[in-house]
């Protein structure tokens, strides 16, 4: 009895192969315009169709001030195939490339449908008031999370959930 008890957690503390795990990381400005701050785009899986996908964003001193999860086919649809490593690393790549604006870029409390917030009227007006930085993420087919930086409490607070807009070309 006691042999099996030992084959079964040997088998079950067994190392997973993950053939999905990948990482881009680049440096950015965000918490002041000469920042070190860093963004690390994560896929986490055995396959690249059941990946989960993590992004962090560090301040210069290496602290977390932002980070964002979920499983990429739920989120960004069938578009990765089990072993389609390539484009997941091209995936990563892009989306380890934030935009960065201001919250005045964040639209009016009364033109914001279809974008949405779960900051009250009086804080949305206030955060897009002062002009803080603001960097925008992909969180979805075409949908971005967008961050302020709040120097005072010193991290990064969710501004809004908005449709990505088009690129200029």
């Amino acid at each position: 009895m006691a042999a099996v008890a030992i084959v079964v957690s040997a088998c079950a503390r067994a190392p997973v192969q993950a053939s999905c795990e990948f990482q881009s990381a680049h440096e950015l400005a965000f918490t002041a315009p000469d920042a070190a701050d860093t963004i690390v785009a994560e896929s986490l899986g055995e396959a690249c169709d059941k990946a989960v996908g993590l992004l962090v964003i560090r301040a210069a001193d290496g602290y977390p001030i932002w980070s964002w999860s979920a499983p990429l086919s739920h989120r960004f649809g069938n578009v990765f195939a089990p072993d389609d490593t390539e484009h997941m690393v091209s995936f990563l790549e892009a989306w380890a490339q934030p935009e960065i604006t201001t919250t005045q870029s964040a639209p009016a409390w009364d033109t914001l449908v279809p974008a949405q917030t779960t900051l009250d009227q009086l804080t949305y007006e206030d955060v897009r008031a002062r002009d803080l930085p603001m960097l925008c993420h992909f969180s979805g087919t075409a949908r971005q999370t967008c961050v302020f930086w709040e120097p005072a409490a010193g991290g990064a607070g969710h501004m809004l959930d908005r449709d990505a807009e088009e690129p200029e070309e």
